[in-house]
């Protein structure tokens, strides 16, 4: 049986006319995940292993030192990669814990066949190895946890 660590459920509805996901339904409290995201098609770097972007729409100053004067970095960002299920992907969201450490947690979103409808479940300082990652996937999938 497949580990399975805690996560959080949040449902999303897809808003047409500003072309983001709202929240629907959250657990009281929660407040790592936006209330709104984006998904976008990855376009421009190479290095994100991943079709999909998905990024909350709140940015932050970079760090002086960092390269690009007044550059902005988004909060809330993930490349979303396929899984072997329709609709369903797997993603990683960076934080950063005590004394700066990186912080990996998992993210699998499923978007309704129509994509008006997204789940998201995100498993806080939890990201399953490659090798790990489609048993985990089908281990959620298979208990109907998105």
């Amino acid at each position: 049986m497949t580990y399975l660590p805690t996560s959080h459920r949040l449902t999303y509805r897809l808003d047409i006319d500003r072309g983001r996901y709202i929240v629907k339904e959250c657990e009281p409290g929660f407040c790592k995940v936006p209330r709104e995201l984006i998904v976008e098609e990855r376009r421009f770097n190479d290095n994100i292993d991943a079709e999909f972007i998905l990024r909350g729409p709140d940015t932050k100053k970079k760090e002086p030192g960092t390269g690009k004067r007044s550059a902005r970095k988004i909060t809330f960002f993930t490349g979303l990669q396929r899984t072997n299920y329709a609709g369903v992907y797997i993603g990683n969201v960076v934080t950063f814990g005590q004394g700066g450490s990186k912080v990996r947690n998992g993210v699998i979103v499923q978007f309704s066949t129509d994509a008006g409808r997204m789940t998201l479940r995100y498993f806080p300082a939890y990201y399953p190895f490659p090798k790990d990652r489609a048993a985990f996937v089908a281990s959620i999938v298979g208990r109907g946890l998105l």
